[in-house]
């Protein structure tokens, strides 16, 4: 009898055997079954317990809603309302699938007494097991509870909810783990891309604190013949991103924010295990300059502005394509800009830039040091004014500038074999002054020692590659800033 039947708990093979003559009522009409559940991340579990419960008669499924899985589990299932409901109703031994119109732990109650079914039936690990028999009790519906019996063509492979789940993080965490071994090639278009445009060396504290300046950045998509390593683009901090994210964007993150840690994270190794006072050790060590990381997670064109520290003090970003005037902007330097590529080795294999520094060398006064480095401060404004107002004189004297400024700075970031090989040094010299003024507008190298020349011309480059601009945000989406805007502290930095 009924009350006999409450909390009884049948195995697959014994149900099977004892329901065949239980599915019609004694008017000879067929019984109404009725389950409950989320049945999210549908498997081969559910579909035995459903084929078991559709055994005692016409099988009435509801499915808990998403708001409610949400309020009892914080949070939603992997497949929403509609579609877990299409799953379940294309199954074969369904009669009929609903989103359940209760809430709660208990959602299928108010169900039961509008599909009045004959049966309820639930597994044996079901949650308020006795809750559930006092429902059933109080409806007059027989409650039957099976056990977690797979099909037998399945018992090698038995499923469940938390068993699925439980294989999910582990292919998850494999594939993590994976990663780290891909490619950076993998990547190419993950992680996003940024020159160093004008200002370069602006960064770093021993440049920065003899003159305030600023260091002109931009980001762009992955083009296939301009992007590679050892080419100033940022590569290295690129490589420690995939590291420190797993090859993901931190979209979660504010772009300030995200560049502190990406910085921090490079430059452990320096900052991290110095030992002595620091004017010893910042001036032999090597620090990746910050330009890099905010160039990276700002879209579109920075200026990082510097005075007495290696992070930026101030900040203007442009990246609004909504914006007429940017707009504009974006057009006019994607093609008055040109890459090409130094068909040649332009840097030793044991290249150091900073083998001669007249920033730090003491014999130098003061303020002869100071001069050199306003040289390359004026440099940066000269081509940030010639981008904004789409002045390709200004942008190209600015790129100019730069190299003569970094010549009398750093020598070996404009001739990496002075002194050692005349030959080479003649060759790059020839090359690149070939491209500059007046035979173009003016040009400047991607990277300390070559990379790329980057070159400013009205008319096409013979051999010269394209970049595109990326204006999406690589972080948390901010405001832009306008052509006429002042810098301003990094947006969130804090």
């Amino acid at each position: 009898d009924h009350s006999q039947r409450v909390g009884l708990f049948l195995s697959s093979d014994r149900f099977l055997r004892n329901t065949i003559m239980e599915q019609t009522s004694a008017a000879g009409v067929k019984k109404k079954v009725i389950v409950s559940g989320c049945f999210d991340l549908l498997h081969s579990g559910h579909v035995e317990f459903f084929r078991q419960a559709a055994q005692y008669g016409d099988l009435y499924v509801r499915l808990g809603t998403d708001a409610n899985i949400q309020s009892l589990k914080g949070h939603t299932p992997m497949y929403n309302d509609d579609e877990r409901l299409f799953m379940v109703q294309n199954l074969a031994c369904v009669h009929d699938a609903k989103m359940s119109s209760g809430t709660g732990r208990f959602d299928f109650e108010r169900d039961m007494a509008l599909v009045k079914p004959d049966i309820y039936v639930c597994c044996e690990d079901a949650s308020g097991m006795e809750e559930r028999r006092k429902i059933c009790e109080r409806l007059a519906i027989e409650m039957i509870v099976l056990r977690r019996d797979p099909n037998e063509s399945l018992k090698d492979n038995p499923r469940s909810s938390t068993d699925m789940k439980a294989r999910l993080r582990s292919m998850i965490a494999d594939e993590e783990a994976a990663v780290q071994s891909r490619d950076m090639s993998d990547f190419h278009t993950i992680i996003p891309w940024r020159i160093c445009f004008a200002g370069g060396w602006m960064d770093l504290k021993w440049c920065n604190e003899l003159h305030p300046g600023s260091v002109i950045t931009l980001n762009f998509k992955f083009q296939a013949g301009i992007c590679k390593d050892m080419c100033g683009l940022a590569t290295s901090s690129r490589k420690v991103w995939r590291k420190l994210w797993n090859g993901k964007v931190p979209a979660y993150l504010e772009a300030a924010k995200a560049a502190e840690f990406l910085y921090g994270a490079e430059n452990f190794g320096h900052f991290g295990k110095a030992t002595g006072t620091m004017p010893e050790w910042e001036k032999t060590s090597y620090s990746a300059g910050s330009q890099d990381h905010c160039g990276l997670m700002f879209p579109g064109i920075s200026k990082l502005c510097y005075s007495g520290q290696h992070w930026p003090s101030a900040m203007i970003n442009l990246n609004d394509v909504n914006d007429p005037q940017q707009a504009a902007v974006f057009r006019w330097l994607e093609q008055h800009l040109y890459i090409v590529e130094i068909p040649f080795e332009s840097r030793p294999g044991n290249y150091n830039s900073q083998r001669v520094n007249n920033l730090t060398d003491e014999s130098i006064s003061v303020a002869e040091r100071r001069s050199m480095v306003k040289s390359l401060a004026d440099a940066s404004e000269l081509a940030w004014e010639g981008i904004t107002e789409c002045n390709a004189d200004k942008l190209g004297q600015g790129l100019s500038d730069t190299m003569k400024a970094w010549e009398v700075m750093l020598p070996y970031t404009v001739d990496p074999y002075r002194g050692d090989d005349a030959e080479k040094s003649r060759e790059l010299r020839e090359f690149w002054s070939s491209y500059d003024r007046p035979h173009t507008k003016g040009c400047l190298f991607s990277g300390a020692g070559g990379g790329f020349l980057m070159v400013i011309s009205d008319t096409p480059v013979p051999g010269g590659m394209k970049i595109q601009l990326n204006h999406e945000p690589i972080c948390k989406p901010f405001p832009s800033d306008n052509l006429t805007s002042a810098p301003h502290p990094m947006p969130c930095d804090d």
